[in-house]
């Protein structure tokens, strides 16, 4: 959201404007390590809109019907982590720059003991393949890996790519058929980085059965 008091009014800029609260965190928040994220906890969203990006209007007043916990606060928890800004596109491809994400995405989606049998959901979305020119395809594998590990639900939106929606859906049930875990899904981004196919990623994943990703 750093943009919202300058220029930029897109996802989480809009996000920033309907729930003003959020704004104090660009008061008070450092710079994030490579292992840190933000929480924003309990802000109250404000105010309806309309348009995206230049066409960004206020639509009116928004009642926020929102539960509260013991605290009073409402059932909102926004989770801020920083994606990495890939002048050169191809950088994204290196197993250290894979890591890194992994690391901040985790740090976002963990929770301390928590397991499936009570987790939130995620609700997330094309982290950094905007301004930042990270690949979707990529990035969706990624927050998969942290969420998997992290034991969390995943709601992805596309943002209206119905591409990218039913080639992640085909993967992900070809992954249950194969039953991969975890580290099965970094085996396929470290062999499709080390052998730097031209082909996408979820094309590589589908062409590639896990028994093969020892050998």
């Amino acid at each position: 959201g750093g943009g919202v008091l300058t220029s930029g009014c897109v996802q989480e800029e809009i996000r920033f404007s309907i729930c003003p609260e959020m704004l104090v965190s660009l008061l008070v928040c450092e710079v994030l390590e490579s292992n840190e994220c933000i929480y924003l906890i309990g802000c109250e969203r404000y105010s309806t809109y309309k348009g995206y990006s230049k066409t960004f209007q206020y639509d009116g007043d928004y009642i926020d019907s929102k539960s509260q916990d013991n605290w009073g606060r409402k059932w909102s928890h926004l989770v801020a982590i920083d994606a990495t800004f890939f002048r050169d596109r191809s950088k994204q491809y290196d197993m250290k720059s894979i890591k890194h994400e992994l690391i901040k995405a985790y740090a976002g989606f963990h929770t301390r003991g928590q397991t499936s049998d009570y987790a939130f959901p995620i609700a997330t979305g094309n982290w950094g393949c905007g301004a930042f020119n990270g690949d979707r395809q990529l990035k969706a594998i990624i927050q998969l890996i942290a969420a998997s590990e992290a034991v969390r639900p995943l709601i992805y939106a596309t943002y209206g790519d119905k591409n990218l929606i039913e080639s992640f859906y085909e993967v992900y049930d070809y992954l249950i058929d194969q039953r991969a875990k975890v580290r099965d899904l970094y085996r396929y981004l470290d062999q499709y980085c080390n052998r730097r196919s031209r082909c996408s990623l979820f094309h590589f994943i589908l062409q590639t059965p896990v028994s093969l990703l020892s050998s």
